[in-house]
């Protein structure tokens, strides 16, 4: 009851916004900007209850995936994967749970360290009195607060091996004199490798709309035909884009349907590719092994991919949902239209505007 504001607070935003049309980009973006701002002030004040966080992520989640109580839409990926930063496959947002967590972390150090503030100055009047927070066991007469941190401080000596370890780590995410809770979240954070895509789907010639399809796509994650036939949602499966007898999956939509080639050849023809390839697995290693180059043409590159994949994917929905198509040389004309204006009205230097010009 008493993080019943909180609560109501998130879900009236998400209900003014769920009556916009959103991308998955958009959404992350109300997430990320507006959500976000309110769940860190609760979460880094007060040590919340563990429902109460995983309510918050659960309305965070169905909000990006455009859940609601008359929608039951799928889980495209899985939450604790968006939770872990781009550059391991994620998206990047905070967890209500391990922000709460860090930000409990930080006030537990700021005890250690008998910072100068009046509450840390009660506490150790109160409650450890010549003890030490990292030994202090908790009584029966305590307050819920003081025993939830007491929890979480154990938690965290099991996580890090000792007292010594969680010092170093605590310690190690001082910014100007101040534990930044961003720098502690991202050390608790779930260890996982660092994809090999990340320039690919990430790069800052992207549209993040763009982008999100593409970290879709390289993940499988897509609802093309055959995985929602393996759902069970359809029982047939047939490619909408080349209208022939092929099953419709990520690597035929990308690129090896006879619509989606043609698309394809056209834009690595327009870019002057010097390799060729409509395979899907042949490009994405090609991508994140040979074109990890930051130079201009590269991300020009990177950007023609992801922005085709974007393209083709709302082609084959349109295709599906309000019946309306277009040719290949009308998709290739919208690929380079969407490139051009943000090309153009970005801050690119002399030479490469001449040089996309020229193509």
């Amino acid at each position: 009851m008493d993080c019943n504001p909180l609560l109501n607070r998130i879900s009236n935003q998400f209900q003014k916004w769920s009556s916009k049309s959103l991308s998955y980009a958009g959404r992350i973006q109300v997430i990320k900007s507006v959500i976000l701002g309110v769940q860190i002030y609760w979460t880094s004040s007060y040590i919340l209850p563990m429902k109460v966080l995983q309510r918050i992520d659960e309305m965070n989640r169905d909000f990006l995936w455009g859940k609601s109580d008359h929608k039951q839409k799928v889980s495209l990926v899985a939450w604790e994967k968006i939770c872990q930063g781009k550059k391991f496959g994620g998206l990047g947002i905070f967890s209500a749970k391990l922000w709460n967590f860090a930000a409990a972390l930080k006030n537990i150090w700021y005890i250690h360290v008998n910072k100068e503030l009046l509450w840390i100055k009660w506490i150790h009047g109160t409650y450890l009195k010549h003890n030490d927070i990292w030994t202090v066991n908790a009584k029966t007469t305590d307050s819920w607060l003081w025993k939830q941190m007491l929890k979480i401080r154990d938690k965290a000596l099991d996580l890090t091996g000792g007292a010594d370890n969680l010092k170093l780590i605590i310690g190690s995410c001082y910014k100007n004199s101040k534990v930044k809770p961003s720098a502690l979240y991202t050390i608790l954070s779930p260890t996982s490798l660092k994809v090999p895509w990340y320039n690919t789907v990430w790069g800052n010639l992207n549209y993040p709309k763009h982008s999100i399809i593409s970290w879709l796509a390289v993940q499988n994650r897509l609802l093309t035909q055959d995985r929602l036939a393996r759902m069970g949602v359809l029982n047939a499966n047939s490619c909408y884009l080349c209208n022939g007898d092929a099953i419709e999956s990520r690597d035929h939509l990308f690129f090896e349907c006879e619509y989606s080639m043609n698309v394809w050849n056209k834009i690595m023809s327009w870019l002057n590719f010097r390799w060729r390839s409509c395979n899907w697995n042949c490009m994405l290693e090609w991508f994140t092994t040979s074109l990890r180059g930051k130079g201009f043409k590269q991300r020009i590159k990177r950007m023609a991919f992801n922005t085709s994949l974007y393209k083709i994917w709302n082609e084959r929905n349109s295709r599906i949902f309000i019946q309306k198509s277009k040719g290949p040389d009308q998709l290739v004309k919208e690929i380079k239209v969407d490139m051009l204006i943000l090309i153009l009205n970005g801050n690119t230097a002399p030479e490469d505007r001449e040089w996309v010009l020229s193509l």
